[in-house]
């Protein structure tokens, strides 16, 4: 199965989670894909000041890995700062948040799998 990226679905997302301005989100692969273990597999671009609102995971964990760009990211209320390279995860269970605040946008790859 191949999957082109100009066939690539993308969605905007404005005040994601109550995060501040849009979140692009370019699926990697269809939900179906995923054989029921998890519903999102994806590249989300944050440009200067957006980002994901603070949220809890429940009965999932997401993966991020930064593959461009920096981000502030909040993790269960501590925040630091993620650069490209980087991979952080929100256990079940677990809050988390991420703010682009450079002009350079960020990009990471999301993963939320079901527990």
């Amino acid at each position: 199965m191949l999957i082109k990226n100009e066939e690539r679905a993308i969605k905007e997302r404005i005040a994601m989670r109550e995060g501040p301005g849009k979140v692009i989100i370019k699926d990697v692969c269809p939900k179906e894909e995923l054989y029921e273990k998890g519903r999102l597999y994806a590249e989300l671009t944050l440009k200067q000041n957006c980002g994901v609102g603070f949220h809890l995971h429940e009965n999932e964990e997401e993966i991020f890995t930064v593959i461009k760009g920096q981000a502030i990211y909040n993790d269960d209320g501590e925040e630091y700062v993620i650069h490209a390279g980087d991979t952080v995860i929100c256990k079940d269970g677990q809050s988390h948040a991420m703010t682009n605040v450079e002009e350079e946008d960020c990009v990471v790859m999301a993963l939320i799998l079901f527990k």
